[in-house]
């Protein structure tokens, strides 16, 4: 149906994510490192108190098996509707973990912080945008 054509830059990014999205996985669920997005998650599940390592887990697992599903794809190994039920479930985790990191990020605006906020955004843009550049399975 949707085949994807194959492309060196969707290989790469479908690489690249899916290694980012394993080992901000692995720092969530272990907490033996931390990646770059696993502060920002970790904060939005401190919102939820006493519940937030459980909550951090479960991200874990859902960014996890979205990772490695994103792995087997950029190989060419497409698993049909079960991987894009993943994707569909991490893009609006993601999206729902961008907007809340950004609205209680910043406490007084500084021009410094102000280009941290820019950061943050264009990099969760750009994991959002390469989600959205994986195509649906048979």
């Amino acid at each position: 149906m949707a085949k994807q054509a194959r492309t060196w830059g969707i290989f790469i990014a479908q690489l690249a994510l899916s290694i980012y999205l394993i080992v901000t996985a692995i720092c969530l669920i272990t907490k033996v490192g931390s990646s770059i997005s696993s502060a920002e998650i970790n904060a939005v599940a401190g919102l939820f108190g006493k519940a937030a390592p459980v909550i951090n887990v479960l991200i874990g697992i859902i960014l996890g098996v979205c990772g490695i599903m994103f792995a087997f794809k950029a190989f060419g190994i497409d698993f049909g509707k079960f991987d894009d039920y993943v994707k569909y479930v991490t893009i609006v985790l993601w999206i729902i973990v961008t907007v809340i990191t950004l609205i209680f990020y910043i406490k007084e605006w500084t021009s410094v912080l102000v280009l941290h906020w820019l950061l943050v955004l264009a990099k969760n843009a750009l994991i959002i945008g390469s989600i959205l550049t994986i195509k649906n399975g048979k």
